[in-house]
């Protein structure tokens, strides 16, 4: 099964897209001999921003801490002193706030680097010297076991926003950080490799691309109502599978739904013949359908987007009274002509 072949230039570029951080001006110029990998593109995003961290200054937060002093400060802890006997020598126990850098989001930082050297073999030389001296710049940072709920932990406001971009690069890497079925420990996976983790980048890049370069359009990812779902019984409602569209485009002539689907395969081979996923025209066709129902729009057209692998398809027709369009995109060609060709798909045309 052929894998679907992105040149590191553009997967940076379909990443600061999905993590809505692309900046026309502000590219990073990846090389393919800085960067083989994606492995080695986390990594100098992820030590590019944590050197900018350590000259600008780290974010911080107030922690609860508890200390044994002759000092008195915050709250004492007069049971728990007394129960220590503590009071004999004159020293109390007290629990006080203080300002850290030592938080979560500090802490999910280290503990990446330190993953990254642990179990990556694919960095290179300069990348791995430059991570090490990443983790250097974290001394005073505990390390943790990070789990997937940590990142819902995270609290980003105005005055840490700039920490939205290493989040993203954590959360991917720890996305692809699974066990090895061979060797039977941990390794980082490949991202072309995990289709899951692929088709939501591609669905958020083409939502944030049609957001910034659509401006004629209202842009969202839209919750459909099943058609009798407010006639029926809670039972029902609880059983029902939610629907909700990758990327919707409001115009005041036309109104579309499009649904990204990333696969290495665009079409399935059935007796000699390729097919397309019956499964996915489905689906499309219950939006449409569905959808079509509430006033204004009786008329919604779909798209089905791929990414080109051995077949470029660009099909029209009508399906149930809806237009349907099978778009591709091949995202192995310059940034120039994907930019051209997405344009061109999500146009009202």
């Amino acid at each position: 099964m052929p894998a679907v072949a992105i040149p590191i230039q553009n997967l940076y570029y379909l990443l600061a897209y999905a993590w809505d951080h692309f900046q026309v001006g502000d590219e990073l110029d990846v090389s393919e001999s800085q960067c083989p990998d994606v492995h080695n593109l986390l990594a100098m995003l992820l030590s590019g921003g944590i050197r900018h961290l350590a000259t600008q200054g780290m974010d911080k937060g107030y922690r609860e801490f508890s200390e044994t002093t002759p000092r008195l400060r915050g709250r004492v802890d007069v049971l728990a002193s007394h129960r220590r006997m503590t009071h004999v020598s004159g020293r109390m126990i007290c629990d006080f706030d203080e300002l850290t850098a030592d938080t979560l989001p500090n802490q999910i930082l280290k503990s990446t680097c330190r993953r990254l050297i642990q179990f990556t073999t694919q960095l290179s030389k300069e990348n791995r010297k430059i991570i090490r001296s990443c983790i250097d710049l974290l001394s005073d940072i505990t390390d943790i076991r990070i789990e997937s709920q940590a990142f819902y932990r995270i609290q980003l406001h105005r005055n840490n926003r700039h920490y939205r971009l290493l989040m993203h690069v954590c959360k991917l890497l720890h996305e692809l950080f699974l066990p090895d079925q061979q060797s039977g420990g941990r390794r980082f996976r490949d991202i072309l490799d995990e289709e899951t983790v692929m088709h939501r980048v591609f669905e958020s890049f083409v939502r944030q691309f049609a957001v910034r370069h659509c401006p004629d359009a209202k842009v969202s990812a839209m919750k459909i109502m099943w058609d009798g779902y407010l006639e029926a019984d809670d039972e029902v409602k609880k059983v029902l599978p939610s629907m909700v569209t990758d990327v919707t485009l409001v115009r005041p002539s036309q109104k579309t739904i499009l649904d990204c689907k990333f696969y290495k395969e665009a079409l399935v081979t059935r007796h000699d013949r390729q097919r397309l996923h019956s499964s996915h025209l489905y689906q499309l066709s219950a939006y449409l359908q569905n959808k079509s129902r509430d006033v204004g729009w009786e008329s919604v057209n779909g798209i089905l987007l791929y990414p080109a692998v051995n077949h470029h398809l660009d099909l029209q027709f009508s399906l149930l009274g809806h237009g349907v369009a099978i778009k591709s995109i091949d995202l192995d060609q310059d940034w120039n002509a994907i930019h051209t060709r997405l344009l061109y798909i999500l146009s009202a045309k």
